[in-house]
């Protein structure tokens, strides 16, 4: 089998390893490569090298670091083969529809810290993502997951970050099937109704210095105070590591995509079905 080689490996947009899958990330380290089946072709299935000498940084995505901070700690030798590793840490509202992200924001504002220190504020991305709103069965009453948004941006700004990245949830079938039999009706507001809700966003993260970066979110780039955000950054990679890093724009993904070519490692069957489980999901979340 070929060996793929990528200079920055992405684990996973696809489903959260970090918090459920950090045994078998540090197996197939420790291994030198991974297999990954192409989700949209089964049959095709690509080896990818985890080599040091072939990975110059690490993306790590998750709502919750705790297994990865602990497997880091037990293994600092093995993750320091590489020259870096940043992080997509998302930290939303606690909310109905994410039951399943057991850990308080204290809890996630603590590992937060523990990153920054560690890796610097340069190495992590924090993302509110996504902004959802919705309607409960038999209900009229409009639901948001807004309603720690400015207690979220305080923390994360006293912490020193001044970036989040943010999108609006994106309602394919498979969301609206899932959400519906879940007793909720998303709801995808307007353009004039998203400008609305970030009028009021925009304001907030004024206050505490943070910039609002909008992912695949074409349509709002055009209100002040929005930013394209570039989630694997390749000039920010470049300064953690400390080397040029190639500026490929990541045609896999989509069209409003603002990252850079990674190789993503993770997947949406099997051991890949998030535990997360949230109603919201674009992947394949674990049944109830």
């Amino acid at each position: 089998m070929n060996l793929t080689k990528s200079t920055i490996i992405s684990c996973s947009r696809r489903t959260d390893i970090p918090a459920f899958l950090m045994n078998w990330i540090v197996e197939k380290i420790q291994l030198g490569y991974v297999d990954v089946v192409n989700p949209f072709n089964r049959k095709q299935i690509y080896r990818v090298s985890l080599k040091p000498e072939h990975v110059k940084c690490w993306v790590w995505w998750s709502k919750n670091f705790e297994k990865w901070i602990e497997a880091y700690n037990e293994n600092e030798n093995l993750f320091r083969m590489y020259k870096g590793h940043s992080f997509q840490f998302t930290i939303n509202s606690p909310s109905e529809l994410e039951n399943n992200v057991k850990i308080s924001l204290e809890s996630r504002f603590k590992q937060l810290e523990w990153l920054i220190n560690e890796f610097k504020s340069l190495a992590i991305n924090f993302r509110f993502d996504p902004i959802i709103l919705y309607k409960k069965h038999n209900s009229n009453k409009i639901h948001s997951n807004l309603d720690k948004f400015e207690y979220i941006i305080e923390n994360v700004s006293n912490l020193g970050m001044n970036e989040m990245i943010f999108s609006f949830a994106t309602m394919y079938e498979k969301v609206k099937t899932r959400m519906c039999a879940r007793g909720y009706t998303p709801i995808e507001p307007v353009l004039e109704k998203k400008k609305e809700i970030l009028d009021k966003l925009i304001r907030i993260c004024n206050k505490y210095d943070i910039k609002m970066k909008a992912c695949c979110q074409p349509d709002l780039l055009e209100l002040e105070g929005i930013e394209q955000a570039h989630c694997i950054d390749a000039y920010k990679i470049e300064k953690i590591v400390g080397e040029p890093i190639t500026k490929i724009r990541d045609t896999g993904q989509r069209n409003a995509c603002g990252c850079f070519k990674s190789k993503d490692i993770g997947g949406y069957s099997g051991i890949f079905r998030c535990k997360h489980n949230c109603a919201y999901c674009y992947a394949s979340p674990a049944k109830k």
